[in-house]
Parts: structure tokens; sequence; C-alpha cells
């Protein structure tokens, strides 16, 4: 009956002439004012559902700022680990003379003879190579750096990385090794050239190509520790050749880029 009584009442009002000045809106009045207020507040939704805001204790509050300090202790920590590693290895002289005897105990056990170690001061030769280049070219700068002093062969670092020295210290003989045919198990004679693996050396120098020789004029510092150790070792007159080139052209191409006197000496050697 209502639903019929309903529908009549639309349908007479669709069928009857309307003008604006005949529809009133309804009044407003002061509960629903208030009910509109409300829900222009911020908090009406959260009144609506009864649901409460969360509030932080003192204890978690003390709890949370126990694990700000816990985080901050460890990260220190951590910090203080890593430069407790490095003092122990990297930057301990002592660890440097245990890795200097390594490499010399392989080098014996791989028939090398032991090189002469160059002086502590003065000038250096450092040839940058890498095993990535022709071992022709290798050899033959091996045989030309023995006849200067203070000359040495520089690698990044050990050839398939640092857990298998072998592969390295074998590549390192052929080499050094005059007859290329020397065969193993045999005290091979080699050429004096040092060959040392020094990945500080390439980051003191910035050697971005190879075959690359830095010139430094004079040097001096600690004796165990990498020449490229800039908090131990000093270097002045540094100068740079970068190319494939016979080792006497670089060293007259920087002769006459820089006059130096030492320089001009070294071009003196036969």
């Amino acid at each position: 009956m209502n639903n019929y009584f309903n529908t009549y009442i639309i349908l007479l009002l669709l069928a009857s002439p309307l003008s604006a000045s005949d529809i009133f809106l309804p009044e407003i009045n002061q509960e629903m004012k208030n009910l509109a207020k409300e829900v222009a507040n911020s908090n009406a939704r959260v009144k609506a559902f009864n649901v409460k805001k969360p509030s932080i204790n003192g204890q978690l509050r003390n709890r949370i700022k126990a694990l700000e300090k816990q985080v901050d202790k460890d990260s220190k920590n951590h910090r203080l680990s890593v430069q407790n590693l490095m003092l122990r290895t990297v930057k301990n002289k002592s660890w440097k003379t245990k890795q200097a005897q390594l490499i010399r105990g392989l080098k014996k056990n791989l028939n090398i003879q032991e090189q002469e170690e160059s002086t502590v001061s003065g000038h250096r030769l450092y040839l940058f190579v890498s095993s990535s280049m022709p071992k022709k070219k290798m050899r033959t700068y091996a045989r030309q750096l023995q006849k200067y002093p203070n000359a040495q062969m520089i690698i990044r670092g050990f050839i398939g990385g640092g857990e298998k020295m072998q592969p390295t210290m074998a590549y390192i003989k052929s080499i050094i090794t005059k007859d290329e045919n020397c065969g193993r198990g045999v005290a091979c004679k080699t050429y004096k050239t040092r060959i040392n693996i020094d990945p500080v050396l390439f980051q003191r120098y910035t050697i971005n190509k190879v075959p690359t020789l830095v010139y430094v004029d004079e040097l001096s510092g600690g004796n165990y520790c990498s020449e490229g150790n800039i908090e131990v070792v000093n270097a002045s007159g540094v100068h740079k050749f970068i190319g494939l080139a016979p080792f006497k052209y670089m060293i007259q191409a920087l002769s006459e880029k820089t006059d130096l006197s030492k320089l001009k000496h070294l071009l003196e050697i036969r």
C-alpha cells in the first residue's frame, strides 16, 4: 500500500507543471547544523568509528631511544672493527713483512731467482703493466728494465683474484725467465727486473691505461709498506709517459719534457 501510494505521488508530481517558485528546500534545523560542524572537524571520522588514537607511553618511548642508541653504537663498532682490521693487515708493517716473505717463498718454490731490493730513497721508475698486454712485449720490458736502478714493473693484482697466487707467480716467471723454454723444476736464469703486485701504486698515480711509465725524482719513506701509501711515503717530481713504446724512448721523452739531471743520466745507460 505504501509503495503504491508513493508511486502515485511521484506520477502526480511529474504530471503537474512546476515552476522554480513552487519548489522549497527543506529547512536545516540546529541539530543538523551541529552535526555538520562535527563532520568538518578532522576527528569526526575517528569518533564515528570509535577508534582511539595510539598513545606512546614512557616505557615504549625509552625502548625506542635505547634502540636508536644501539644502532649508533653498532655502526661505530663496525667502523672501529674495519679500522682495526686495516691496522692489523694493510697498514701493518709486520703483516707487510710476512706478505713479502710469502711471495719470496713462492718465488723460491717456482725456482725464480731472488732479486735485489731497490733503495729506500732516491728516484723511481715505475712501469705499470697488465697481463692483458702481449707477453712478447712484457718480456722485452723485463729485459730492458734490468739495466736501470730503482726500476720495476707494477701489476695491479693477482691473476684470477687474490685467493690463488700460483697462476700469477707462474706468469711472472714466464716474463722474467731468460730462456722461454726453460722447464719447471729447473733453476732457470732470470732477468733482474723487479715485478711487484701493488694496486695502491696504481691508485696513487691514477693509472687508467697501460703501459704507463711514472718517474719519481725523489722518494722517501717506510721500508715495509707500499710505496703508494701517501701517509708514509713521500714522492716529489712525478712525471708520466703513457703509451706503448720502447723503454729508452719513454725515458728520453720524459727527459726532454722535464730537463731533470737524473733522467739525463739514465739516458746514458746502454
